[in-house]
């Protein structure tokens, strides 16, 4: 699990930033969406140009790098903070791993090229790379032999011992972090259906549900969200594709259903796409929802708790005790990641409104 991160000169952040997972208070209520200490289930309230998405894109930053994952998305496109004078921005992240504390930390420049990278186990260095004077530590046991003089210049040298080491150890730190970086997940469905992570290449998600005998699960899917469809298989140019069964016809279901519908479709498709997952951030998962939808996937997503998520909303119909807990609800403001727990100096207790709290100015203005 990530239990602390950091990003400093990215984008919008200009200062360094911090999301602490392990901010986490005594409260005798949900306590299913905390585990192992650490906050597993968030909520973060932002306004418009705060860098929600922003901090979607550094907290994945890591995926770029690290998995095969291809990345074209137009949130790298202005990557340095506009208003510093540094020419490069710089990413910590911090897991803990069946009790093991493990930092990995790097820096890239403009143009999205490593400058320096850094793991540190329990405190002592397993591994540093400085890529401007070629300056090398390496303790890692199983990766001795490795020349990394003879890797491509623009690969990561943690990637490149990975990926040429013939046998990992499940307790390592360095398969630890690979094996998380590999089933992180971003994904959103405002212009279009964006993605990042997970694989290198997208498929169709019609292929996806009928070859994996799918389509009762979401038809019963769509039914607990209050969408009723009979759904079939229809044949359009040689391929089958999700169909909707009238009475006296059938239709393309991509072509019958609302955005809101769809938007549960590229939901359903990626619960069931990701088996492995570790972390999933969800940027503005409900912009297309109605509000008890908005609360339906909040619940449904907090029901898995074998991956980290976090979900990005403006809908302060969410802000309940009875979903979440003051200490997983965070706002981003001015570069800054607070919990409600940690916004204000009353104790908050499980019978308060969180909602007219927050409409009040109780956690800022």
């Amino acid at each position: 699990m990530i239990k602390r991160f950091e990003v400093k000169n990215f984008k919008n952040f200009k200062e360094p930033l911090v999301l602490d997972f392990s901010s986490t208070h005594d409260y005798g209520f949900k306590s299913e969406l905390i585990k192992n200490g650490l906050v597993n289930k968030m909520v973060i309230y932002g306004e418009n140009n705060s860098g929600k998405s922003n901090l979607g894109a550094a907290i994945m930053d890591i995926v770029t790098h690290l998995s095969e994952y291809k990345n074209d998305n137009l949130l790298y496109n202005y990557y340095l903070n506009g208003d510093s004078i540094e020419d490069s921005a710089s990413f910590t992240y911090e897991f803990i791993f069946d009790g093991t504390d493990v930092v990995y930390s790097y820096t890239k420049d403009g143009k999205r090229n490593l400058l320096y990278e850094k793991i540190i186990v329990d405190g002592q260095i397993l591994m540093q790379y400085n890529y401007s004077n070629n300056k090398y530590e390496n303790n890692i046991a199983q990766a001795q032999t490795i020349d990394i003089s003879r890797r491509n210049q623009n690969m990561s040298v943690l990637k490149y011992i990975f990926n040429n080491t013939l046998f990992w150890p499940e307790h390592s730190p360095v398969k630890k972090i690979m094996d998380f970086v590999n089933n992180m997940l971003w994904f959103r469905s405002l212009k279009q259906n964006e993605f990042m992570g997970v694989m290198s290449n997208g498929e169709d998600m019609n292929d996806f549900i009928i070859n994996n005998r799918l389509m009762k699960s979401f038809e019963a899917f769509l039914r607990s969200c209050g969408q009723d469809f009979n759904l079939c298989t229809i044949m359009e140019s040689g391929k089958q594709v999700i169909g909707v069964r009238y009475k006296e016809k059938q239709a393309r279901f991509d072509m019958v259903a609302s955005t809101g519908t769809i938007s549960l479709w590229l939901f359903f498709y990626w619960m069931n796409r990701t088996k492995n997952i570790s972390f999933i951030y969800l940027d503005e998962f409900d912009a297309f929802y109605h509000y008890r939808l908005s609360r339906h996937i909040l619940e449904y997503v907090n029901g898995k708790a074998d991956f980290q998520s976090i979900l990005t909303t403006h809908n302060t119909y969410l802000i309940s005790n009875e979903l979440m807990r003051p200490d997983c609800y965070v706002i981003l403001k001015n570069g800054k990641l607070t919990s409600f727990a940690d916004s204000t100096k009353k104790v908050i207790r499980q019978a308060h409104n969180l909602e007219k709290m927050m409409l009040g100015g109780e956690f800022g203005d």
